[in-house]
């Protein structure tokens, strides 16, 4: 018989991810193609360590994506506001700040920025995107693609 696994984490971690990733590319349309870059690209660089990802973290992201998808006025102002071209990652936050009131409603009842949210979401995804990022000079960059890692 084999031991107990610490699994139900790991797919605690993919769960959040996926979840965190889907609503992303929901909204700002993100598109992967830096990830096929023979070298990365210095923003995906950047928002690899915009943020430490911390379970802490996830744990405010997962809420919000609950608290969210049960939420039609606050799915109305995202999905418009998704819809804008506009938009930066460097925007997102403040975008929603301003135009977004149920929205941020919930973000303030998870605890957790509209800016901070949109930076762990880049973080994942920029990190998730280049196995390179382990080995960057840039310590948050470092610990953020170690933090993945060992979440897998």
């Amino acid at each position: 018989m084999k031991a107990a696994s610490s699994g139900n984490n790991s797919i605690k971690f993919f769960s959040r991810l996926a979840v965190a990733s889907a609503f992303t590319v929901a909204v700002l349309g993100f598109a992967a193609a830096p990830g096929l870059r023979a070298e990365t690209p210095p923003d995906q660089i950047k928002a690899a360590g915009a943020i430490p990802l911390t379970t802490e973290l996830l744990d405010k992201m997962d809420k919000f994506i609950k608290s969210v998808s049960t939420n039609e006025a606050a799915k109305a102002e995202l999905a418009a506001i998704g819809k804008d071209p506009s938009i930066t990652p460097e925007t997102w936050g403040g975008i929603i700040t301003a135009k977004c009131p149920k929205a941020v409603e919930i973000f303030k009842s998870s605890g957790i920025t509209p800016d901070d949210f949109s930076k762990g979401i880049f973080a994942i995804m920029a990190v998730a995107m280049s196995d390179e990022l382990a080995k960057s000079q840039d310590k948050a960059v470092a610990a953020n693609a170690a933090f993945v890692a060992a979440n897998k």
